[in-house]
């Protein structure tokens, strides 16, 4: 008798292998369906299965099949060139270079899903969608395009204005390129520019590709999700992102081409490049226009902007006006003479801009009018101001005062991840891995290639808050190692009684789940560190020229370049040739989310995992009505799992089971993404931040339970297990229990190590909810006498 029930393996953060979910080796596991390995299904070898021991963990309940879904290679692996020889080391080392210059970009996506999403949008409603949908979308799209703009002006201030133009210059005695680099020899001054100019051009083509071909490979949905009104995990424009993306993609190459001929074209007074400024500039506005306009394109929004020839027209408008720049350089030969003027005070003016929106990001959640908007201008344009007049610095306090008390926590905010700022708090950590991304380029570059060459001061000055930063907030993690390690050495229980390393384990644990804090105090502190970086750069005050604070931006540029060691180090380290990307969990974190802010975010792996998933259940529910399905799903897994059963079709929600383990749903992307993935949806109850410095940070009741939701859907159908020693998993309603949760093992049988975040399906926690969900009997109810029902016509 052919299997009733499939059970369905889907890993979390960790890429867990499929072998390792099967609890198998290697040698025993066989893909069998699936375009490729990024996104796969694994079985256990026929041949293989009898040649199990009784009471193997790898072998499956009677009437069971098993198998494994790997979805990892889409988050982790990249595309590049196989082999062992330099060309194919240097293109790999160079894609994994451009996946960490993405970070930024995948933060602000983040934080456009953190926004106060309309949720009760429909197409059969349609609305006006002008600036600002839902609370945010325009200005987090600009705040995208902004992002854009700081990286090209830092590869601009590197190519051109230090290494084309001061390197030239009588005076400078500057490294030469490697020779397979320095094609040229020693050409004139405006043939460096112009081949200079190249480079951040040919930077953005190069993001474009490696974004476009992953774009291709894994966000290719094969079927169009069922649509749950008021769930936008059940919309068929979350996991359909291509035109969207294409659009976003040449509206950013138009500014960036723009930017590129208005570096150079500025500084030189003659008629011909004053037509190429004022056509580039208009360009660029122009874009700024669309990225707004865009706003009525997002996934979140039902409406569509249509595609039309806008943004290909200006695309190409800026590469003509680009190439006639260059032309022109070539041509007539201008004299450049010293640093350029927009490579200067672009970076600044850019993120005062940045940091207006992210200061007014504080309060979108709570304020759904524009005010915020007019306030984004008048901080950027005080703080510009503020290099002629300091009388304007009044103005950006006065401003600065505006956005605090608009994002002060109201009453019901500590439900929401940072208090309802959490767009606030992304944004910061966005705009300052941008900022010290450029700033390690930037100096780490000026310091390799030669000695008394100028930068802007806006990098010297944030490279100097920047070691500031680190100073106070290594201080403020000291003395939270210091609580850590009293509990430690004399360890308190709490949650019930344990052995030493169970409890000790269970403060670790602790100190991971007070994350949301310690992000909040990063993403704080960097924003102030980005004012005072700002203030620096317009108002230049003379306390800034005192003896101790040069010696203060001096060291500062020893931190930089250990940074700058750092990153590359990461990047060599982790092996060039596996293809595997720098900062592997963030990206399983970021990847989740459909690009919808910047379209050189990391590529969203649900887009191909979602589809597959709910086809390949679907699938297994067609072919018999006595066909079950269980969907197994650890950590990150468990939010595939749920964007897939609200993916099925209405009539197949009664017959399938979800055993969670070790997820993040209810703490973290609940508070996080509220109109996403909040107790509105999965149906659980509110739940606060984990408090600081408390010997228990959960020791707080929860809010009462939402009604409807994914828990309503399948009653006694879910079952969650977690443990208190890990650190990256939790209950789904509360820690004292509840109808969903159970609590696992600490310890495996036999073994005395403490079990953290891996291993749930080998625990004997794991097997007992297997079999609770799936009773033998096709009639008999899966709750068991409890009173509740699974069965969707009933909730």
């Amino acid at each position: 008798m052919s299997p009733r029930v499939l059970e369905l393996r889907i890993h979390g953060v960790n890429n867990t292998p499929p072998h390792a979910m099967l609890a198998l080796s290697p040698d025993d596991v066989e893909r069998f369906s699936g375009s490729d390995k990024l996104g796969s299904f694994w079985e256990t070898k026929p041949d293989r299965v009898a040649a199990l021991p009784q009471g193997h963990p790898g072998q499956a309940p009677p009437g069971v099949r098993r198998e494994a879904y790997s979805w990892g290679g889409m988050a982790r692996s990249s595309p590049g060139i196989g082999g062992s020889g330099v060309p194919s080391r240097a293109v790999n080392l160079l894609g994994r270079i451009g996946w960490a210059l993405l970070l930024p970009f995948g933060l602000a996506n983040v934080a456009y899903w953190s926004r106060k999403l309309p949720v009760d949008a429909s197409p059969d409603k349609p609305q006006k969608v002008w600036w600002n949908s839902g609370r945010g979308a325009a200005s987090t799209r600009l705040f995208g395009l902004g992002l854009t703009l700081l990286l090209v002006l830092a590869v601009c201030e590197v190519a051109i204005d230090v290494y084309a133009v001061q390197c030239s210059l009588p005076a400078a005695n500057c490294r030469r390129l490697p020779e397979f680099l320095d094609v040229l020899g020693d050409p004139p001054r405006h043939v460096r520019v112009l081949v200079a100019s190249v480079v951040p051009v040919l930077l953005l083509l190069g993001l474009v590709a490696l974004t476009s071909l992953s774009r291709s490979r894994y966000e290719a949905a094969q079927s169009t999700p069922e649509r749950h009104d008021g769930v936008m995990l059940g919309r068929s424009s979350m996991w359909q992102g291509d035109s969207r993306v294409g659009r976003l993609t040449r509206l950013h190459l138009a500014a960036g081409f723009s930017v590129v001929a208005l570096v150079t074209s500025v500084q030189v007074p003659r008629a011909f490049f004053f037509g190429v400024t004022v056509a580039a500039a208009a360009v660029l506005a122009v874009v700024i226009a669309r990225v707004v306009v865009t706003a009525a394109d997002g996934p979140d929004v039902p409406q569509s902007v249509g595609n039309g020839p806008w943004s290909r027209w200006l695309v190409v408008v800026a590469a003509l006006v680009l190439v006639a720049h260059l032309a022109g350089i070539y041509v007539l030969a201008p004299a450049f003479d010293g640093p350029l003027l927009l490579v200067q005070w672009g970076p600044p003016v850019v993120t005062a801009a940045l940091l207006g929106s992210t200061l007014a990001a504080w309060s979108w959640r709570r304020n759904d009018k524009k005010g915020p908007l007019v306030f984004v201008v008048l901080f950027a344009a005080f703080m510009v101001a503020g290099h002629w007049s300091s009388w304007a610095w009044i103005g950006v306090v006065l401003v600065g005062a505006a956005f605090l008390w608009r994002a002060w926590p109201r009453k019901g905010d500590g439900w929401q991840a940072w208090h309802g700022a959490g767009p606030g708090v992304l944004l910061g950590l966005s705009l300052t891995a941008s900022v010290t991304l450029s700033t390690v380029l930037v100096l780490t570059f000026r310091g390799w290639v030669g000695a008394g060459l100028r930068a802007s001061s806006f990098y010297l000055w944030f490279g100097a808050t920047f070691a500031c930063v680190a100073v106070l907030l290594l201080v403020f993690l000291l003395v939270h190692a210091g609580f850590f390690m009293a509990r430690w050495k004399k360890p308190s229980p709490f949650d019930g009684e344990g052995t030493s390393s169970v409890v000790r384990a269970r403060h670790l644990a602790a100190v991971a789940h007070r994350a949301e804090n310690v992000v909040g105090v990063l993403s704080t502190v960097s924003v102030l560190a980005l004012v005072l970086t700002c203030y620096l750069s317009f108002a230049s005050p003379a306390w800034a020229r005192w003896s101790n604070i040069t010696w203060v931006v001096n060291g500062s540029n020893w931190v930089i370049g250990l940074v700058g060691v750092a990153v590359v180090g990461a990047f060599i380290g982790a092996g060039t040739l596996t293809n595997r990307r720098p900062l592997g969990l963030v990206w399983d974190l970021m990847c989740f989310l459909p690009r919808a802010a910047h379209p050189f975010a990391p590529p969203c792996y649900a887009e191909r995992a979602v589809p597959e998933l709910a086809e390949h259940t679907h699938s297994w529910l067609a072919r018999s009505p006595e066909n079950r399905v269980v969907l197994s799903a650890h950590s990150l897994g468990a939010v595939l799992a749920v964007a897939a059963i609200y993916a099925l079709p209405p009539e197949d929600l009664g017959r399938v089971r979800l055993l969670t383990y070790g997820v993040q749903l209810r703490p973290y992307f609940g508070r996080i993404f509220p109109e996403l993935l909040g107790p509105p949806v999965l149906g659980t109850p509110q739940v606060r931040a984990g408090t600081f410095f408390s010997l228990d940070p959960w020791w707080r009741p929860p809010g009462e339970p939402q009604e409807g939701g994914l828990s309503s859907l399948l009653g006694a159908n879910w079952v969650n297990l977690w443990r208190r020693t890990d650190y990256l998993g939790f209950p789904v309603r509360s820690w004292t229990g509840g109808s969903a949760d159970r609590r696992a093992d600490e310890t495996l049988e036999g073994a005395s190590t403490v079990e953290t975040h891996s291993d749930y399906h080998r625990c004997a926690a794991y097997r007992k909810a297997f079999a609770e969900l799936v009773p033998i009997d096709l009639n008999q109810s899966p709750d068991r006498g409890r009173g509740e029902d699974g069965n969707l016509e009933r909730s």
